[in-house]
């Protein structure tokens, strides 16, 4: 197919997808924002409900103490972790893939989901370095949706992409858990100051994997 007959292609997706998918972005970051608030109670009596609404690293550290701790199996956590922290990342790169150059002609809200710049700007980190940005990116202080987007308007192959970012995300999950469990272990054994101590490196870890990827 021509490059002219793949961009027509794309606009007819776009004018039957794009919106509602936009929206369903929009959801959930509105879903992602109201389990800050309810994130105490949730941690306490459900937290396998928080996981599923904000699978976020922070979140995922949690939930390394509440294995720990034996308020969580492991397989729920990996179930509960799944729709957004794959799936919902993957929304994105589809968002990207469809939008593409159109980018700028998103109406206000649209680009709160989707911000040019930051999606323009990664767009050269990832003509630059490519797949280990996908991967590694799971790792850094940096959103994965806007990776995702970014390879989504860059052209990367989708077979590419789904197959690095699943890796990614495996390797979050398991890097996130397993150092809340480990902390969990460290926070009854030696106390909060180690603990704390390990969260500020594992901070520290993401900021400086994040610097180190979007240096071009």
């Amino acid at each position: 197919m021509s490059q002219g007959g793949r961009r027509s292609r794309r606009g007819v997706w776009r004018d039957r997808l794009g919106t509602p998918l936009l929206w369903l972005a929009a959801v959930r970051a509105v879903l992602s924002l109201a389990a800050i608030p309810a994130a105490a109670a949730l941690f306490r009596d459900h937290f396998v409900v928080l996981v599923l609404l904000r699978p976020t690293k922070e979140v995922l550290l949690a939930g390394g103490f509440a294995l720990r701790a034996g308020r969580v199996a492991p397989l729920a956590l990996l179930v509960a972790a799944v729709p957004l922290l794959v799936l919902g990342v993957w929304h994105f790169f589809a968002l990207g893939r469809l939008y593409g150059s159109e980018l700028n002609g998103l109406p206000g809200w649209g680009k709160r989901v989707l911000p040019p710049d930051r999606i323009k700007a990664m767009c050269r980190v990832l003509d630059k370095r490519g797949v280990p940005v996908v991967v590694l990116g799971r790792l850094a202080a940096f959103p994965s949706s806007v990776v995702a987007a970014a390879a989504g308007a860059s052209a990367m192959p989708v077979r590419r992409f789904l197959v690095a970012d699943a890796v990614g995300a495996l390797l979050s999950f398991v890097v996130m858990v397993g150092a809340g469990f480990a902390l969990g272990e460290a926070y009854d054994e030696a106390g909060p100051w180690v603990t704390a101590a390990g969260v500020a490196a594992l901070v520290g870890l993401a900021v400086f994997v994040g610097q180190r990827l979007r240096k071009v």
